[in-house]
């Protein structure tokens, strides 16, 4: 048995020597391939020192400046707007219905920026403004024998019936203004790919406006009422906050480039929430039923992504530069989406807030100028 014990043990001391060895000719390669590394970086600096240098487009005897335009054709898709719910049979149960959100439209925008070749080092300075303005609507009538079951009535409205119109139109406009400050570098990681990071701020106005519009609308408010339903919505939102991101270049060669860009902001501002609705009766008599207000501090984060091509040329001995390229653009707001409505017929104070993300998406073609 003692034997065998001492073979184990030796067995067991060989195994760890040998590890050992093992892992001290790893930690020298990792240690050795490092070094080389560091060399290499340092045998590729240039007269001025720079490990990767510059990307950016170079333009003889100018003024460093550059102009950019972009042209948008985006559109706004945003959580929790429904505005009815539509029956095709039957007036007092939703056993065959459909829900029925307002439906964006494509619109055009426009983004327009200006930037400067800093000489620290390839930095620039760069800042745009991007504004777009979307449309959304929806409009259903009640089939025969159907019905509409409205969703944004004040719940006390509701007190002992099921309310219904015959008719629900919504109409959803947004207002998106954003304006970015970067400061990045553009720099040729190999002699196809360049990258761009950069850091700065975000400013952005996002204004939201729904109204409601329900005809012949029944329900009970301690008597029988009957008429027209008219609601407005006002969801407005400022912040500023932190924005950094990385712009890709890919050559494809002849001018040509695939780009793809990621930008992330975290912005921190205020939020302002509006609900009126007012009831008119068959007599054409106008009653207001609701006036509410809500003001919140709150942070939100946004995703930038876009990806396409580009189509780059140096003219008039490269004096001057041109740069144009069409691409989709994807921007998510998560939680933008904060109108609240009242859920309870007996407790007027309560409330229930219905996040909804924002997505702006669509066609962007755009153009760059250097002098």
């Amino acid at each position: 048995m003692n034997r065998k014990s001492q073979k184990v043990w030796l067995a067991a001391a060989a195994s760890l020597v040998a590890c050992t060895s093992l892992l001290s000719a790893a930690d020298d390669a990792q240690m050795r391939n490092l070094e080389n590394r560091v060399s290499a970086l340092e045998h590729r600096k240039s007269a001025n020192g720079m490990i990767n240098p510059n990307g950016r487009p170079q333009v003889k005897d100018g003024c460093d400046l550059f102009v950019t335009a972009d042209f948008l054709y985006w559109k706004a898709v945003e959580d929790n707007l429904i505005y009815v719910l539509e029956n095709e049979h039957g007036v007092s149960f939703a056993n065959d219905s459909d829900v029925r959100d307002p439906h964006g439209d494509w619109n055009c925008g426009f983004r327009i920026g200006v930037g400067y070749n800093t000489p620290h080092d390839g930095w620039d300075l760069y800042a745009n403004w991007t504004r777009i303005h979307n449309h959304g609507h929806g409009e259903e009538h009640a089939d025969e024998g159907g019905t509409l079951f409205p969703t944004w009535l004040n719940a006390y409205t509701n007190s002992s019936s099921n309310p219904t119109c015959t008719k629900a139109k919504a109409d959803w406009k947004l207002r998106v203004n954003l304006i970015d400050l970067e400061l990045g570098r553009e720099f040729f990681t190999s002699k196809w790919l360049t990258l761009r990071p950069f850091m700065g701020l975000r400013s952005g106005w996002i204004h939201q406006k729904l109204d409601i519009d329900y005809d012949n609308a029944t329900y009970v408010v301690v008597q029988s009422m009957q008429g027209d339903v008219d609601i407005d919505l006002k969801n407005n939102f400022w912040g500023l906050g932190p924005r950094g991101g990385l712009n890709t270049q890919w050559g494809l060669g002849g001018g040509w480039s695939i780009y793809g860009d990621m930008a992330v902001s975290a912005l921190f501002g205020h939020f302002k929430f509006d609900e009126d609705q007012d009831f008119k009766n068959l007599l054409n008599v106008k009653k207001e039923q609701l006036d509410a207000e809500r003001h919140k501090q709150s942070g939100k984060f946004i995703l930038d992504l876009a990806l396409g091509l580009r189509w780059d040329h140096m003219f008039d001995d490269d004096r001057f530069h041109l740069g144009v390229q069409a691409g989709y653009e994807v921007h998510w707001l998560p939680g933008q989406n904060q109108l609240f409505r009242f859920v309870d017929d007996t407790a007027q104070g309560s409330i229930s807030t219905g996040y909804g993300d924002l997505t702006l998406q669509g066609w962007t073609l755009s153009a760059r100028f250097d002098f």
